[in-house]
């Protein structure tokens, strides 16, 4: 798992200097890009809670993104007096072909599984995304 996690963060990193971005900027920006297309409206409380990162560095990071083009801050359509944060059609378009050439790329070697170990891998994977997700974050309640 080391090495795999190693090559995902170098691979997040060479993404990143293609389109100008640093590794917590795509992370945040592929939240982003991933809320809007179930539907989600991103607010910047979120991503602060996501990143595990301080408001007040959500908010450079924002502008960071804000001033490359990637996403716009705008006035909540449910609150007004809230944020929401949405990807540009820049964004999707010059984020979409670089992200799904890699996720075809990596598409392709699951290809190479038979359908029962694609049933351990997928269980497994969920179970670590759970595990990781849950890391860091205090419990409510």
């Amino acid at each position: 798992m080391q090495v795999y996690r190693a090559a995902e963060a170098a691979m997040r990193r060479r993404t990143g200097a293609a389109m100008g971005l640093g590794e917590s900027d795509i992370l945040a920006l592929r939240f982003i890009l991933d809320a809007h297309a179930l539907g989600r409206v991103t607010a910047p409380k979120d991503i602060t809670e996501y990143l595990g990162i301080s408001s007040a560095s959500t908010s450079v990071l924002l502008t960071r993104l804000e001033r490359g083009g990637f996403v716009e801050r705008r006035p909540s359509a449910v609150d007004r007096r809230s944020i929401e944060v949405v990807p540009t059609a820049a964004a999707e378009g010059d984020t979409g072909p670089m992200l799904a050439v890699a996720n075809a790329q990596m598409a392709d070697a699951t290809h190479e599984l038979t359908p029962e170990e694609a049933v351990v891998v997928t269980s497994f994977l969920a179970r670590m995304r759970e595990t990781v997700d849950r890391i860091g974050h205090r419990t409510k309640g």
